[in-house]
This record gives C-alpha cells, sequence and structure tokens, in this order.
C-alpha cells in the first residue's frame, strides 16, 4: 500500500471556504481506480492536511493529472505551495472494523507526526519496533480506530485514528512514552498536530487486523 499527504497553509479567514471546496472536489475522487481511502481536516497547527491510501504507487501516479487538477483549484484560498509527501505504507494495524460505508459522515480525530528522519541504517529496526511493538501494544485502547506509519524519503510519517477527542487524550501519555524510546531510531523528534477529520470516504472496507493482512 501506498500513503501520500498534502499539508496547505491557508490564507487568513479562509479555512471554511477552503474545507467547502475540498469537500466537493472529494466525490470526484469516488471511482478513481486504486484510491483506498480519502481524509481530509483541518489541523491544530492551522493547515489544511489530507491524506490518501492507494494500492500502490502506480495507481496514484495514473491519478496524477485528476490531483494536479484538484490542487490547481486550491490557488485563491491558499498561501504558498502545499506540501506534497509519499511513500510506501510500512507499518499499520485497524483495531476497529472500518467497512465501505459504514461511519459515512461521522467525524474523528487524528494525531499526524512528521518530519523525523530515520537514522542511517534504522528504517527496517524502525519499522519492526513500530508494527510489533507499538501498534501490537496499542491493541485494547479505547477509542482507537486504526494506526499507520508511512517511509517518505527517509523520514517516517505516523498517523493514528480515533473516536473521539477524549480517547486521544486519554492516550497522550503512553504516546509520550513512545516518542521518547522511538529516538533511538530517528535523527530529530517529530512535529505533532491533531485535528478533527469532517470529511473522509473509504472506497474499500478495512477489516480490524495488520498491514500485512490487508496486503494478502
Amino acid at each position: 500500500m501506498y500513503f501520500r499527504l498534502t499539508q496547505v497553509d491557508v490564507q487568513e479567514g479562509k479555512m471554511d471556504e477552503t474545507i467547502a471546496y475540498a469537500s466537493g472536489v472529494m466525490d470526484s475522487f469516488v471511482d478513481t481506480p486504486g484510491l483506498y481511502q480519502i481524509c481530509i481536516a483541518e489541523m491544530s497547527n492551522g493547515q489544511m492536511t489530507s491524506w490518501t491510501t492507494w494500492a500502490s504507487e502506480d495507481a496514484m501516479n495514473a491519478a496524477g493529472p485528476q490531483i494536479q487538477e484538484a490542487l490547481g483549484g486550491l490557488a485563491d484560498y491558499i498561501a504558498g505551495p502545499p506540501t506534497i509527501s509519499h511513500g510506501p505504507m510500512n507499518a499499520g494495524q485497524i483495531y476497529q472494523n472500518l467497512m465501505k460505508g459504514d461511519r459515512d459522515g461521522e467525524p474523528f480525530v487524528a494525531r499526524l507526526g512528521f518530519g523525523a528522519e530515520y537514522q542511517d541504517g534504522k528504517i527496517e529496526e524502525a519499522t519492526d519496533w513500530i508494527q510489533n511493538t507499538v501498534f501490537a501494544g496499542y491493541e485494547g485502547t479505547p477509542g482507537l480506530m486504526g494506526a499507520s506509519a508511512a517511509d517518505v524519503g527517509g523520514s517516517v510519517v505516523t498517523m493514528s485514528t480515533w473516536e473521539n477527542q477524549e480517547s486521544l487524550d486519554a492516550s497522550q501519555e503512553k504516546f509520550q512514552e513512545i516518542m521518547a524510546d522511538a529516538m533511538q531510531y530517528v535523527k530529530n523528534p517529530p512535529t505533532v498536530v491533531t485535528g478533527v477529520c469532517n470529511l473522509w470516504r473509504n472506497n474499500v472496507s478495512f477489516p480490524a487486523g495488520k498491514l500485512s493482512q490487508w496486503n494478502k
């Protein structure tokens, strides 16, 4: 599976218009081949952030013209070029069945970590730690829907999704412990932001399980 992250600085006072534009564009991606999921949220750093999950890098690249058209329409709302990063999703776990069509319109809370550069030669070791220690250790955490990690050009992007803010807040102490342990694999701590995602759609079902099971 393949992950793409787009982060946009929005002009002052134009977040509502930007989100409204994104809502209209999102519907045009419903039947895009190889697109598994699309999510759009306003994050705590003031950016509009979208993330998509794809069957493969080839599927994402094939949708390039459609993506560029959507980004071009943002010109009236944004304060500068979007920051785009993408790469293979190398760890992930779904803790609750997220089936296509279920929960449509229900908001959730996301915690995004980005910008942490792997230490030299530590990507495989870090991936194993994330999947088999961090994500496995999260099993049974109330309100946790899913978690994933992607390698984007030598840096790691992590994402966890939660039913509500209370569930995320309750996990904060455990999260800080994980961040401390993560420093044995990365050169610098990640930037961590949170936000409520009101715009999202699953084009496929994600049954509970690990990334290795989804890829079968």
